[in-house]
């Protein structure tokens, strides 16, 4: 009996060291990422749109879409997104959007240290909470980049956003994020 409790006692500690080295490898790639350039899929509800992105961890990002005329800018306080069928631009809070807190890298960075990372296929995240907002963010499991995220929509709609690192901490030109130049 002796030897089944030390085993099971040895077996969490060795699991448990195994996460928490995780989660330093994890939070130290983050801490050297200053921006990432990427390919992304987006999955709502079964209906894919594809593009690229740009993302500058102080809330700042720039995507585009492949096959239309969409794009999200944010400067790192609002969030502009123009629709593929209206010339219109829509402005939001960037508070107001899951973006808020999937693209602050300090936040990221502090629930990993402090949440219980899971796995899943060849992807580790973590379950985040924002504004009654369930959000899971992916990492990498191999190389421990941001991988993607998981959410639903306003509309109830189930979205599921994969990245595919291409560049990390390129020069970037920083009107890249300037909205003003979209109106």
């Amino acid at each position: 009996m002796r030897l089944v409790i030390l085993c099971l006692l040895l077996f969490s500690i060795i699991i448990s060291k195994a996460s928490s080295d995780v989660t330093e490898e994890l939070v130290n790639k983050l801490e050297k990422s200053n921006n990432y350039n990427f390919k992304f899929i987006q999955n709502i509800n079964e209906k894919k749109e594809t593009g690229n992105c740009v993302l500058e961890f102080n809330k700042k990002i720039n995507c585009r879409y492949d096959n239309s005329n969409k794009m999200i800018v944010s400067d790192g306080k609002n969030l502009i997104i123009k629709n593929n069928n209206s010339e219109n631009l829509n402005f939001y809070k960037l508070e107001n959007t899951l973006f808020y807190k999937v693209l602050d890298k300090n936040f990221l960075i502090d629930q990993l240290k402090i949440k219980n990372i899971k796995r899943e296929n060849d992807s580790l995240f973590i379950d985040l909470n924002y504004q009654n907002i369930d959000i899971k963010v992916f990492f990498d499991k191999e190389k421990l980049y941001l991988r993607g995220w998981q959410t639903t929509d306003i509309y109830n709609n189930s979205v599921s956003t994969e990245i595919y690192i291409q560049e990390v901490n390129k020069v970037i030109d920083k009107n890249l994020f300037n909205i003003n130049e979209y109106n």
